[in-house]
């Protein structure tokens, strides 16, 4: 699946119509990620909670996928686009994003094919871990 074909299927599973209705949290806001749950502080420094499994089970109906057809495989809670993942919550999704710093140091870095965000892809890959090792997986939109 495109990155173009997953944003459609939310869009019509949420009927949302712009990209600015999307719940925006940092990566670094979250406390705790347990079997059940994840756990993060919003912008106001509130403590919310998603619960993981009616994220698979909200991705799984947009998707049109049978708790059948998943049988034995990670329960997939959204997707993934460095740097970023979005959960499919039941109300809305939220993404949680690892800020990039752009300058003209970082540009440059670029320019002469270097990553400069090798920091943020180890974040960004050690909370993929994570989540796999509690039995759940993100579509990869790359």
């Amino acid at each position: 699946m495109s990155r173009n074909e997953f944003y459609k299927s939310i869009q019509e599973a949420y009927h949302i119509e712009d990209e600015a209705t999307v719940i925006k949290i940092p990566l670094k806001n979250i406390v705790e990620i347990t079997s059940e749950e994840l756990i993060f502080k919003n912008d106001y420094g509130t403590v919310e909670k998603i619960n993981l499994d009616e994220c698979a089970k909200s991705f799984d109906l947009a998707q049109g996928i049978t708790s059948e057809a998943r049988d034995g495989r990670l329960k997939c809670i959204g997707g993934r686009f460095f740097p970023f993942f979005e959960f499919f919550t039941p109300t809305h999704h939220t993404r949680f994003y690892i800020p990039l710093k752009k300058t003209v140091f970082t540009r440059f870095l670029k320019k002469i094919g270097w990553n400069p965000y090798t920091k943020e892809h180890s974040e960004f890959y050690t909370f993929q871990k994570k989540l796999n090792a509690l039995g759940f997986t993100s579509l990869d939109l790359t």
